[in-house]
């Protein structure tokens, strides 16, 4: 991997034998009708943590469905979904282990586009939103967690015109890369097992006149490295910081109930 510009990129920071996991620990669709979460959306690493794969075996271009007798004018695809992992599963946090990481590029792939002349695929966006909770606060003694502090920022938000299907039609496969300008790194990794990574992923299509696609989309995101040491400061990491988002009260003895709250609803 070449060093950019803006930042001191290194290879092999996190070696086969340094990460525990490569597949996400869980996984949350928002829109289950076109990416369902059993079996609909899969995000892993590469073996060498270059390239973070998300595979959406059921996602495909569409006619948007006709309303009040207008015959359909575009074709769409969304899926909405989000995949887990936690601080341990990149690297022990070792000093020599320590980096953080930044999108540098997306590329959308799919087997089978079909495009009339004047369709035109005039759009491709491609977003995560990093989600980072810390547990606070543990239960004495058998360290139940009560407590959660919140932060979250965007990693990319890339949209492109791909332009495809304008002046002739496509059928076929289709590959579209584009660079990210705008690289935001995540936090400092220490591998703690009680941070855990929710990868909010955004992933839409939307042409001018029409085209489908076959089932299965794959988008890979092309990372970038740089060493660092964490210290305390990496804790205030965050375009949006929520201190106790969410806090429990645990029975303790005596106690008849137990409640639970989360941050800014006001429930209990």
């Amino acid at each position: 991997m070449k060093a950019a510009v803006i930042v001191t990129v290194v290879t092999g920071v996190f070696t086969a034998s340094a990460v525990a996991r490569h597949v996400s620990r869980a996984v949350r669709s928002g829109t289950p009708g076109t990416c369902n979460a059993a079996g609909g959306v899969i995000v892993n690493f590469e073996d060498d943590m270059s390239v973070l794969h998300t595979k959406f075996p059921d996602l495909d271009l569409y006619v948007d469905t006709p309303s009040h007798g207008f015959p359909p004018s575009y074709s769409i695809m969304i899926c909405l979904a989000s995949a887990e992992f936690i601080e341990s599963d990149f690297g022990s946090g070792y000093i020599e282990e320590q980096a953080r990481f930044a999108v540098s590029g997306v590329t959308w792939t799919t087997k089978n586009l079909t495009l009339e002349k004047g369709d035109n695929l005039n759009t491709l966006r491609a977003k995560i939103d990093l989600i980072k909770d810390e547990t606070n606060r543990t239960t004495p003694g058998i360290g139940i967690p009560v407590g959660t502090n919140r932060a979250k920022s965007n990693l990319i938000s890339l949209e492109v015109n791909p332009a495809v299907g304008v002046d002739e039609p496509h059928k076929g496969e289709f590959t579209f890369s584009a660079k990210n300008p705008n690289p935001v790194f995540t936090p400092c990794f220490r591998g703690r097992g009680n941070v855990a990574l929710n990868f909010d992923f955004n992933i839409y299509a939307h042409t001018d006149e029409g085209g489908t696609s076959s089932g299965g989309w794959d988008v890979d995101f092309k990372l970038i490295y740089e060493k660092c040491h964490w210290q305390s400061s990496d804790d205030n990491w965050g375009q949006i910081k929520i201190p106790d988002y969410q806090v429990c009260n645990y029975k303790e003895t005596n106690q008849t109930t137990l409640q639970r709250g989360l941050h800014g609803l006001g429930l209990h």
